[in-house]
């Protein structure tokens, strides 16, 4: 299609007409297209000229003697080199200890690698929302990236409208990779159909975690994790529940309509007919229920991953923390040996990078350019008053639609809104725009007169792909680096399907089309 684009706009004949001097407006377009792609070019291959190339016997000097001559200086290796002793076995780094990067650790544990996770903090998921809606809901997808999310997002730069939930912030288009990532917004996802493809791609994901969730449940890794009966989305009109009831249809994601309380009591088994109930359900008329949900904590799971790591494969598994990620080591056949950080460099078979939006860093020193953005959400979370433990959202996880809210333990948790922009760090979250409309919207639903001060806010930003889906790829051009990213605020959910996928492509066993970067234009 581009090179039948091209074609048309060099080819005065298309146009019957004799060749002019002239250039037409859409051969300027071209021609600036061209200029500008020959300039990120030189670019990428300035990056990659950034990163640290030795030679064969400079490598051998630094694995065996942990430190090398390069360029009049001194390169070391970091210590952890030395952890891992289970010879005879390949070596994986996976870079970034988030819920993706020590999932994807421990799928490779158990295949019997050895696995160094390299994290830039001193602790796992400290980048994750933490106390957000903590929904763990593998079946259910409902794509940020959407035609009319895209148009309202666009129409929204300029102002601020009380009822939206997604926008774009103007700082997004100062964003690296923006001009990619929105081209292949437009171009991947402006259709019903490519929509629906999408969703069936995340769910695949889905399906393969709920798989390895099963086999993993032995290990304690789930226990005393807490159960939501179900997630509730309520809907205003008859035209809107079936519309999307027909979305869930096609999906085969299992669902109940409900037309009334007591088929909600039937469901739950219990007595839920509160005041603020009713005047939540009598707003919105009808509801779906969707069937296979539980909730967990994101930083929790994390962490709970981390220790059993740790101390099911302690001669294979190894951690460093406070240890970024600089650039790549490379020998003079342009294969990658090992990592640059701040501390030295590690050593490796092969490579993950695992790093969220921020992955798209380390990819441009490989002459890749990831289109992934940031997305802000917001997270809240308070203990939940006497007055509130009867309420639906005990039972349920509440969406209506695009705000989350549970009630876990005694602890309410509130989620919502999505803002592309730049990832400048919040100074103070509770003042932001998204923290704002979920507690105004979360008043308004249900009741109550909450006040932002009640509250613990944080914002945090979610890796965001062109079509909202992950990108679970080997790096073009490198036979040993990986990326598993992109996954969007369904990292929990999605996290050990991903790893289940990457490690297959690591090993060559099986083609993922669907994840693969590949997919996108002007990469």
């Amino acid at each position: 299609m581009i090179r039948n684009i091209l074609k048309f706009g060099f080819s005065t004949s298309t146009l019957n007409e004799e060749p002019k001097s002239k250039f037409s407006f859409f051969k300027l377009i071209v021609g600036s297209a061209i200029g500008v792609y020959g300039f990120d070019q030189v670019r990428k291959y300035r990056e990659y000229l950034t990163n640290t190339f030795l030679t064969k016997e400079q490598i051998n000097e630094l694995v065996l003697k942990n430190m090398t001559k390069f360029k009049e200086q001194q390169l070391i290796a970091h210590p952890i080199n030395n952890i891992n002793n289970i010879k005879n076995k390949e070596k994986v780094v996976v870079v970034g200890g988030g819920i993706i990067g020590i999932s994807q650790a421990l799928k490779l544990l158990r295949m019997g690698y050895n696995v160094t996770v390299i994290e830039q903090a001193n602790t796992v998921a400290s980048e994750c929302s933490a106390f957000n809606g903590n929904v763990f809901n593998p079946m259910y997808f409902l794509p940020l990236v959407t035609r009319d999310n895209l148009i309202y997002m666009i129409k929204n730069i300029f102002e601020k409208p009380e009822l939206t939930t997604v926008r774009f912030n103007i700082n997004a288009f100062l964003e690296t990779n923006f001009i990619q990532w929105g081209i292949n917004s437009l171009l991947l996802s402006m259709t019903d159909y490519a929509q629906i493809e999408n969703s069936r791609k995340q769910l695949r994901i889905g399906s393969l975690t709920l798989q390895d969730v099963e086999k993993l449940r032995p290990s304690g890794l789930f226990k005393g994790h807490l159960i939501a009966k179900g997630q509730l989305g309520f809907f205003a009109s008859d035209q809107k529940v079936e519309s999307y009831r027909d979305r869930l249809v096609l999906l085969g994601i299992p669902h109940i309509k409900v037309d009334s309380f007591e088929q909600i009591e039937q469901f739950t088994k219990s007595d839920l007919k509160t005041e603020s109930n009713l005047k939540l359900f009598n707003r919105f008329k009808k509801a779906l229920i969707l069937i296979t949900e539980s909730n967990l904590e994101t930083r929790e799971l994390t962490q709970t991953m981390l220790k059993y790591c740790q101390e099911n494969f302690p001669n294979q598994f190894a951690i460093a923390f406070s240890t970024t990620a600089q650039n790549f080591v490379l020998d003079t056949d342009k294969n990658v040996k090992g990592i640059q950080t701040n501390k030295g460099i590690v050593l490796g078979d092969s490579f993950v990078i695992c790093l969220a939006h921020k992955s798209k860093q380390l990819a441009h020193k490989l002459k890749l350019n990831l289109p992934i953005v940031p997305a802000k959400g917001w997270a809240m979370g308070r203990t939940a008053p006497q007055n509130f433990n009867q309420t639906l959202v005990k039972e349920f996880t509440l969406n209506t639609p695009n705000y989350f809210a549970t009630n876990l333990n005694g602890h309410l948790r509130l989620a919502g809104c999505a803002e592309v922009c730049n990832d400048t760090p919040s100074t103070d979250a509770s003042s932001e725009w998204g923290a704002i409309q979920i507690l105004n919207r979360f008043n308004e639903q249900n009741g109550f007169d909450f006040k932002m001060s009640d509250f613990t806010v944080r914002s945090c930003f979610r890796p965001l792909t062109p079509d909202d889906v992950a990108i679970i790829s080997e790096v073009p051009g490198f036979k040993n680096v990986f990326i598993n990213a992109g996954h969007g605020s369904r990292g929990m959910s999605y996290c050990f399907g991903a790893a289940d996928i990457m490690s297959q492509v690591m090993e060559g066993s099986k083609e993922f089309e669907d994840y693969s970067v590949k997919r996108y234009y002007f990469i």
